[in-house]
């Protein structure tokens, strides 16, 4: 077995790593696109809803007792359609967003373990450091890695991988 002494110990942030490697950012940009027309939708319906309210708010009494009460049912609705629409979106967000960044955990736990079968490291060390010399902070090397690894495309795959 081998003494302390011989051993070769690194330590990665691995927070830092999924916040900053390129195929977490894809992830991001992936999730963005996918969800931007549904939050422009929520926006839109919220615009109908200000004009619902500002001509309910109306001082001038444009409105009589029977228009009054059926725009406030129009307000009631659009403002249940609403919250219930941003639950959803949000929900769905979530989901997403969390079988994407699982996607990305799992992809940056295998470019630890490359990097330290590659580097001959005996020991990669995380969460729980109290304190981590530079020496053997070997976070911004993975990083190197995974920028190097590729960037993600669309469908969640690396470029390498579309070349096969």
């Amino acid at each position: 077995m081998a003494n302390a002494a011989e051993m070769k110990i690194g330590f990665v942030d691995i927070p830092y790593l999924i916040d900053e490697a390129p195929q977490a950012q894809a992830a991001s940009n992936r999730l963005e696109r996918e969800f931007a027309p549904r939050q422009e939708g929520i926006k839109a319906q919220k615009v109908v809803l200000a004009q619902l309210r500002k001509k309910l708010d109306g001082e001038d009494g444009e409105l009589d007792g029977n228009e009054r009460a059926s725009v406030e049912r129009e307000f009631r609705k659009t403002e249940r359609r609403v919250k219930r629409d941003e639950q959803e979106f949000r929900e769905e967000l979530n989901i997403q967003k969390n079988q994407e960044f699982k996607q990305v955990r799992i992809y940056v736990l295998d470019a630890i373990a490359s990097f330290a079968k590659e580097q001959d490291y005996d020991l990669i060390i995380s969460d729980g450091v109290l304190f981590a010399n530079k020496n053997v902070d070997v976070t911004e090397q993975v990083l190197r890695e995974l920028h190097l690894a590729g960037d993600f495309e669309s469908d969640g795959s690396s470029s390498d991988e579309n070349k096969k």
